[in-house]
């Protein structure tokens, strides 16, 4: 199996890869872009979705603000961001609301509030929020 990877990735060089000139600065560019990807924590991206959910918002709309953000977690997975929406909402954190034939909303419950302005004025912030959430 692994020569055969290292056979096309060798191909590729050969054809597809061959005909791309970068610029170092381009390089440079997709290198910082690429940091900036891994370095979004599950901590930061907890602060994104209950900072997101002040207002009522369905899962798309959520799941889209977070790409603008910059955060592409759940880009191709967004079972997880639901997932993940259905356990604050057992824990408490979120309201939900079910508008229209199949539309449901998300917001944050008092619960919710009170947690994101804690973590708001925490010192260890990310940690704080980490272990209320997940942990419980």
């Amino acid at each position: 199996m692994e020569d055969r990877l290292k056979n096309i990735k060798n191909t590729m060089k050969r054809t597809v890869l061959q005909d791309l000139n970068f610029t170092e600065k381009h390089k440079a560019s997709i290198r910082r872009q690429i940091n900036q990807l891994s370095a979004t924590s599950e901590e930061d991206v907890l602060l994104a979705i209950f900072q997101l959910l002040k207002e009522k918002r369905t899962g798309f709309e959520l799941s889209r603000l977070l790409r603008a953000r910059g955060i592409r977690k759940f880009e191709n997975e967004e079972g997880f961001l639901y997932m993940s929406l259905h356990k604050f909402e057992h824990k408490g954190y979120l309201n939900t609301y079910w508008e229209e034939p199949e539309v449901k909303y998300y917001q944050l419950s008092t619960k919710g509030l009170k947690l994101l302005k804690t973590f708001e004025y925490k010192g260890d912030r990310k940690a704080y929020l980490l272990n209320e959430v997940l942990e419980r």
